[in-house]
């Protein structure tokens, strides 16, 4: 198994793609721990451990890796999976994406207007850029701070195909992908010359419980606009990861692996 005697933390691997994650690091023999804001305790196991932490606080942060090295005593990889689609949000303007997926189809004139900019609140704005970029810092900066001195280490952020290519009516989680992408690049050259690699991944759209949000129209549309036909498994997207912490991607430094079905292509 690729990573045996490793030691990972997965944020937000309590479901979806970090749950898939966590389970593929544990299959190919890492010791995981998942930091998350609603952690399951009772899913832990010899190679498991969960950690409330909330990833837009910085001392949560750093009081949970604190945690995580005294129970296993190391740490190689950090995966920075968790964040937030703005629900609320999001479920306001979806059903204005429908009815212009809607009006496309019948006609291709778009007349309802998404209004995703103007409603948004400063709230909104604030609670997504500290989730997903904010967290992304944090965390990647206390794993620095173990993976320097040790001369070693792999981080891995979760961005999106938002963060490639702008996503109408989600301006704010597209702005925090883009960010972690940016964020991404910068680490990774500055991180390499300490023994460090860091990359990104880039899902398109995945069949994950988030997807209860999206209605169906909207559903639909996401479909037809992906090539390959079906919706990405958390499985798939955690096998991506387990590629880019393993040694066979040893030379892939600063990367942005996209998986969506070949809707976008680079």
């Amino acid at each position: 198994m690729k990573l045996t005697g490793k030691v990972a933390i997965v944020t937000g691997g309590t479901s979806g793609i970090g749950a898939a994650t966590v389970r593929r690091f544990v299959a190919d023999g890492a010791r995981v721990a998942n930091l998350d804001l609603r952690p399951n305790p009772s899913a832990d196991s010899e190679m498991v451990r969960s950690f409330l932490c909330d990833v837009s606080s910085s001392s949560m942060v750093d009081e949970a890796f604190a945690a995580v090295v005294d129970h296993f005593g190391r740490l190689d990889v950090l995966v920075n999976n968790a964040g937030a689609l703005g629900q609320e949000e999001y479920g306001q303007v979806a059903l204005r994406m429908s009815a212009q997926a809607r009006e496309f189809r019948e006609g291709g004139r778009i007349s309802t207007p998404l209004d995703a900019v103007s409603r948004l609140t400063d709230e909104q704005w604030r609670r997504m850029i500290a989730t997903q970029l904010d967290g992304t810092f944090y965390c990647a900066r206390a794993a620095m701070r173990i993976f320097a001195p040790q001369g070693s280490g792999v981080i891995v952020n979760m961005a999106s195909i938002a963060g490639l290519i702008g996503v109408a009516g989600n301006p704010h989680y597209s702005a925090a992908k883009g960010g972690i992408l940016a964020f991404t690049r910068s680490l990774a050259k500055e991180a390499i010359q300490q023994g460090v690699r860091v990359n990104a991944v880039a899902p398109g759209f995945v069949d994950t419980p988030l997807r209860e949000f999206v209605p169906e129209e909207l559903r639909k549309s996401q479909l037809a606009s992906t090539p390959i036909g079906r919706l990405a498994t958390a499985d798939e997207i955690a096998a991506t990861v387990a590629f880019l912490v393993s040694d066979d991607a040893r030379y892939v430094i600063g990367e942005t692996l996209t998986v969506t079905g070949g809707a976008v292509t680079l």
